[in-house]
């Protein structure tokens, strides 16, 4: 990847997650939801130039988890209060898999030694730490608006 869209890259993912760390400390889903939601665009543009330089499958695979990640994260006008107990805990479990995806991919960065810079890896950090805060809010009862 080259220097300008390395910078391109850094200045939208860290808009992202700003995004998204604003959205989960004021309990705005729609924020948190949105800076999630483009956030997983940066990774599947990345992988699929990658993979359109050396042609190995593995760019692929990554790009589709984080279109799974888009998909989950799409914000939508609907709500899910502590009346409906399963959307509840169908809620939690789609955070736990956000987190997941995105802890996997701090992983693949900085374990894996993944040919990308390191401050990627620090924003995958920064994601998942919002999401555990979000399940934290969620588990005490305090609903997003």
């Amino acid at each position: 990847m080259n220097s300008t869209m390395e910078l391109v890259f850094t200045v939208a993912g860290a808009f992202f997650v700003l995004l998204n760390i604003y959205g989960a400390v004021k309990l705005d889903r729609k924020l948190f939801l949105s800076g999630l939601c483009f956030f997983s665009f940066l990774p599947i543009i990345g992988e699929s130039m990658a993979y359109n330089a050396d042609k190995i499958p593995t760019h692929i695979i990554v790009a589709m988890v984080f279109v799974i990640q888009f998909i989950l994260a799409f914000p939508n006008s609907i709500s899910y209060n502590t009346e409906n107990t399963a959307a509840s805990k169908l809620v939690v479990k789609i955070a736990l898999a956000l987190l997941v995806i995105n802890i996997t991919g701090a992983v693949f960065i900085f374990c894996l030694k993944a040919p990308v810079p390191a401050r990627f890896g620090y924003f995958h950090i920064a994601l998942s730490v919002s999401i555990l805060y979000m399940i934290y809010q969620r588990t005490r009862g305090n609903l997003l608006k």
